[in-house]
């Protein structure tokens, strides 16, 4: 059987790895097909599709985009898009933007509390990806000021502490039809994570085409359930291992086993309904 992996995060966003090396990687575990999801960021998609037919691995765009609903963060994959559509493109050149100087406030409020670092610095450590949280929390480590990396989010900058500012606010419905737009397909991201299952069975009501079901904070009882809901509603279904590289990353790349017959089933969805 084959297998394969659609939620993995490059440096183009908060991963560690390069395309090429989440590619290699892919190759080395014995994978088929693969989806580099950065957040936000799509820099990685088309240098990951050469080098894949390079390596014989199947590689297909897509992205993981933030939203806000009901106050909760929630997240969107979007695979098979076209990476040159104009608004999706426009609306990610916003969010970067936004990213840096979401970062550049955060900098300036841990200074409230004895911590400085340099913008510069900070983007040296981002290097070619958009600048977020987990750089910041790195460069805390890197200057000594935190004795570890979940530090960071525990005391500072994760959701709810003294040093964190939101999130740009881009509504679900409004991810969606950017993904659909560009001609795309919108799954529910590891919804597991959204601590609500109120919230859940409402968005399930928006138009997605999927539901991320095997994720590694997923259990076994909500694995089914998902199953079940997708079932249900018609939904495709998709997994991944969510890899960052060497940062915070529960499961290797491919450490999640997900049929590779899933890549055909959403190749099939684009070309009959979009």
């Amino acid at each position: 059987m084959d297998y394969c992996d659609l939620h993995i995060h490059s440096y183009f966003s908060d991963g560690t790895f390069s395309p090429s090396k989440i590619v290699d990687e892919a190759k080395r575990v014995n994978l088929s097909a693969i989806s580099i999801t950065d957040h936000d960021e799509i820099a990685a998609v088309v240098p990951a599709i050469s080098y894949g037919k390079e390596r014989g691995i199947r590689v297909i765009s897509g992205v993981e985009l933030s939203a806000i609903y009901r106050d909760t963060e929630i997240h969107i994959l979007g695979f098979l898009f076209d990476v040159n559509e104009r608004k999706l493109n426009k609306m990610l050149s916003e969010m970067r933007e936004y990213r840096e100087e979401r970062a550049k406030k955060i900098l300036r409020k841990l200074e409230n509390f004895g911590i400085k670092i340099n913008f510069h610095t900070l983007k040296s450590i981002a290097g070619e990806g958009a600048i977020g949280r987990p750089h910041i929390a790195q460069a805390m480590l890197d200057t000594n000021n935190i004795n570890g990396y979940k530090e960071a989010f525990k005391k500072y900058i994760g959701n709810g502490k003294p040093c964190n500012v939101p999130k740009f606010k881009l509504d679900p419905i409004e991810a969606i039809n950017l993904i659909r737009c560009a001609g795309g397909i919108p799954v529910l991201s590891h919804p597991g994570n959204i601590g609500d299952d109120e919230i859940f069975l409402e968005l399930i009501n928006l138009p997605f085409a999927g539901l991320e079901v095997w994720h590694p904070d997923h259990s076994s009882r909500q694995i089914s359930w998902y199953l079940q809901v997708a079932h249900e509603r018609n939904f495709l279904t998709t997994g991944g291992s969510d890899n960052h590289g060497d940062r915070t990353t529960k499961v290797p790349i491919g450490g999640i086993a997900v049929d590779a017959s899933i890549v055909d089933s959403l190749i099939d969805y684009k070309n009959t309904y979009l």
